[in-house]
């Protein structure tokens, strides 16, 4: 297939991992720092930079930013070259593409990717079945000891950094897009290529961990794929016939909350005391920050980072809603059960699925009491009921904005409250000081401040003349006029 090449605009950015920032489109509104569950973002100048070892690659920074300054690291020029090169690559599609709009039929989607040259297509949620029955395995085997899912990248990031003593509970097994790359290199030869093409920003940092490398050659997320076959003027047209090279059947709902359990056969209800399902950043964190509490009566953790679970992906840019996505998905996951094949079913190597995870460190400081107050009071914040806590900042608290600035993370002027003091501080040096006379008044020409040159011009005292007409002391006329 031919590429054009196309020559693209520089654009000055802060490039760190995954995220990046272009400088120019970054208009000082904290919106990202309010929106990241973690706070790995940096502001500095005014522009906002995501720190890439404090980052759990969620992708909602992107999802927020309201002038579109937060670009994803990629995966599109490294997919034209294996073309280029005339490579064999196969795809692992994650059952979630249904959630696309204007598709009507999978075999849209699987007939426009072989158009644009690869030669394999297949479910990662054959990959995803093994990895199920992984996961059950090990609850059979851990004598009562919980099992958090280790399938959702942002959660392991998370932990790993951030809930490091956690670690041993994560299920060392790899995630369903790693087993599948692992099955397809098995499969057609490791000189293929695999490309994952998801929903999850995370999987682009996924596949580059050191412990996973080789597995995946190349992640794509649906608006990636979309750009692609916009680009070679490909259409989704619905009588196109396409079929995957292999298919799957129950481990299609696995982009659901719940979906782990439902595939390896377990009850997930709210019956089911044992096995629990969390979806969304906030409920993870909560959970997470209570587990010592709960992990007697659980078994198996089902954790995503996305509230709906991957069916509401960053990387899949849809206005249906998340039950029309649910619905599509499972309505797919029902037709052609009798069309998986037998091999399907056949387990795969342990060593396959196994993987190790191991505590990320964090270069946090630990600020004193006496550092924080000190940055307090440089915002005019010298006693509790200063802190007003209004989150405009994008932190919480005044005090974890404190400590984000000693960590160098957030600059003193973030604060809007102490910005408007000072705006006022200055405003009030300019009428003490001008020698022009300034009489402040409300819309009925009530005076409510007069300069010390007022006072002076037209010999009164401010206690005298507060709440008194202007008519008292000057003609209203051009004012009412005005």
């Amino acid at each position: 297939m031919f590429w054009k090449q196309r020559k693209k605009r520089r654009e000055r950015r802060y490039t760190m991992g995954i995220i990046s920032t272009i400088e120019a489109g970054c208009r000082d509104c904290y919106k990202c720092v309010r929106s990241c569950p973690v706070k790995a973002i940096k502001v500095t100048g005014g522009h906002a930079e995501v720190i890439e070892n404090r980052c759990i690659a969620d992708g909602r920074c992107v999802l927020v930013c309201p002038q579109q300054a937060k670009k994803v690291a990629d995966g599109k020029g490294l997919v034209r070259d294996f073309l280029l090169a005339k490579k064999q690559i196969a795809v692992s599609l994650a059952p979630s593409f249904v959630a696309l709009e204007g598709l009507s039929n999978p075999g849209m989607l699987i007939a426009a990717l072989r158009k644009l040259g690869f030669a394999y297509v297949e479910e990662t949620a054959e990959a995803a079945e093994l990895v199920a029955e992984e996961h059950l395995q090990l609850v059979q085997r851990n004598d009562g000891v919980p099992v958090i899912t280790s399938c959702c990248p942002a959660v392991v990031n998370l932990i790993e950094r951030y809930y490091p003593s956690l670690i041993k509970y994560l299920a060392p097994v790899v995630s369903p897009m790693i087993a599948h790359g692992r099955l397809l290199k098995a499969e057609y030869g490791a000189d293929v290529k695999v490309v994952f093409i998801g929903p999850c920003i995370g999987k682009k940092d996924e596949y580059s961990w050191p412990q996973l490398q080789g597995s995946i050659d190349a992640v794509l997320t649906f608006q990636e794929l979309m750009a692609m076959l916009s680009e070679e003027r490909i259409q989704l047209t619905p009588d196109a016939i396409g079929n995957f090279d292999r298919t799957s059947g129950t481990g299609r709902v696995f982009p659901t909350p719940g979906g782990l359990a439902k595939t390896a056969g377990l009850s997930i209800d709210l019956l089911a005391e044992e096995i629990l399902a969390v979806d969304g950043l906030e409920a993870v964190i909560d959970f997470l920050d209570r587990f010592d509490d709960v992990k007697n009566s659980l078994r198996l953790v089902e954790l995503l980072a996305c509230q709906g679970g991957c069916l509401m992906g960053p990387g899949l840019e849809s206005d249906l809603s998340l039950y029309t996505r649910r619905e599509r998905l499972l309505r797919y996951t029902r037709r052609s059960k009798e069309s998986v094949r037998e091999e399907n079913q056949q387990a795969s190597p342990t060593s396959s699925l196994f993987t190790v995870y191991a505590k990320r460190k964090l270069d946090n400081l630990a600020p004193t009491e006496e550092a924080i107050r000190e940055v307090l009071s440089k915002t005019g914040k010298t006693k509790s009921e200063d802190e007003l806590n209004c989150g405009a900042c994008g932190y919480n608290s005044c005090r974890e904005k404190a400590i984000a600035v000693l960590e160098g993370m957030a600059e003193i002027d973030m604060c809007i409250p102490y910005m408007r003091m000072k705006a006022e501080s200055r405003a009030n040096l300019i009428c003490n000081f001008t020698p022009n006379a300034i009489f402040v008044v409300d819309r009925d020409l009530q005076i409510i401040e007069v300069n010390p040159a007022a006072e002076e011009k037209f010999l009164c005292q401010q206690e005298q003349v507060v709440g008194k007409s202007l008519e008292l002391l000057l003609d209203p006329i051009y004012f009412k006029q005005a």
